[in-house]
């Protein structure tokens, strides 16, 4: 009986590490989101480089933000499954 107990106290100690750890990612996913947006000139600006358009550049961001909007679902879904 005493070795189940334990077994449930260090699943309880692993669950907390894993939310701080993925509370942690979630921070850090949002603050590089938030960066690449706001920056956005720089990253996905139109260079005027040949085979680049306006159309090109504001389909890398999309992207970009699509991937990054998945990234904060799946980041947010771990911290409250574990």
């Amino acid at each position: 009986m005493r070795i189940l107990q334990v077994e449930i106290v260090a699943a309880a100690a692993n669950a907390t590490a894993l939310r701080v750890f993925f509370s942690f990612l979630l921070v850090l996913v949002l603050a590089a989101g938030f960066y690449i947006i706001r920056n956005r000139k720089l990253f996905f600006g139109y260079k005027g480089a040949e085979g680049d358009t306006y159309a090109s550049s504001n389909l890398r961001m999309w992207l970009v933000i699509l991937v990054w909007i998945h990234a904060v679902i799946i980041t947010m879904a771990m911290i409250f499954k574990v």
